[in-house]
């Protein structure tokens, strides 16, 4: 019997890739794919063409669009979280430290990956994935948790769990917000972003940390609006023109 001819069109010998080198090869196809055109216009037979391989051999290593999808975003949330942990969790990293060095791995992400990141952050129709996101989402929220967490209890007296929930909801929504416009934004100065993220963000936070609330004043917390009020008034007073 003969054998299969494995040769290419040079007369070179082919070389099998073994299972996890095809699966390998897959994703990165897909990867590139749904970069660049998103979820639900993407169809298997373009991750074949970009592979270059068949639709059937794709199938032997997943089920659906779904799961390649789905494994795509796995991968690219836990890089994006292991590296954004392990800047904030570094020795001698406090307060806006802390926030500052987890905004910039979170950033080189986003530029170095940004087919990646956009994966979890860009609407989908298929309800599947949509729910797959917002998990994942949850669990970007419970790792800022962690890293408020580790704070020196003295700092963060003022605030309770839910409130740590509370505002790690605002710093993943920023930071997604931050990075889904640099998609669009790309020559703008992520430097630029990290300063405006971590200013409008600490500057607020740091305040709230030593106790101080808007409104009515929460258990520990002290009443800072009127204050606030009377400051602004003194600046527009008729007073004060000339």
């Amino acid at each position: 019997m003969n054998k299969p001819d494995t040769r290419s069109g040079t007369g070179k010998r082919r070389r099998r890739l073994r299972a996890e080198e095809r699966r390998e090869s897959i994703l990165s196809a897909a990867n590139m794919v749904f970069g660049q055109r998103g979820y639900d216009t993407v169809r298997i037979d373009d991750v074949a063409g970009e592979a270059g391989i068949s639709k059937a051999l794709i199938y032997e290593h997943f089920r659906s669009k779904q799961e390649l999808y789905g494994e795509l975003m796995n991968r690219a949330a836990l890089e994006m979280l292991d590296r954004i942990v392990g800047a904030g969790s570094e020795v001698g990293a406090m307060g806006a430290v802390r926030l500052e060095r987890a905004a910039e791995a979170g950033f080189s992400f986003v530029t170095e990956k940004p087919e990646g990141f956009q994966m979890f952050v860009r609407d989908v129709t298929d309800p599947e994935v949509a729910q797959q996101q917002a998990a994942l989402r949850r669990g970007t929220v419970a790792a800022i948790v962690g890293l408020m967490e580790m704070e020196p209890p003295e700092t963060r007296a003022a605030l309770q769990r839910r409130n740590l929930e509370q505002l790690a909801e605002m710093v993943v929504g920023g930071f997604y917000a931050l990075g889904d416009w640099w998609l669009r934004n790309r020559d703008a100065d992520v430097s630029e972003l990290i300063s405006m993220m971590i200013s409008f963000m600490w500057l607020g936070l740091g305040r709230m940390q030593q106790g101080e609330r808007w409104g009515p004043p929460l258990v520990g917390g002290n009443h800072v609006a009127d204050a606030e009020h009377d400051s602004h008034e003194s600046l527009t007073s008729p007073s004060q023109s000339g």
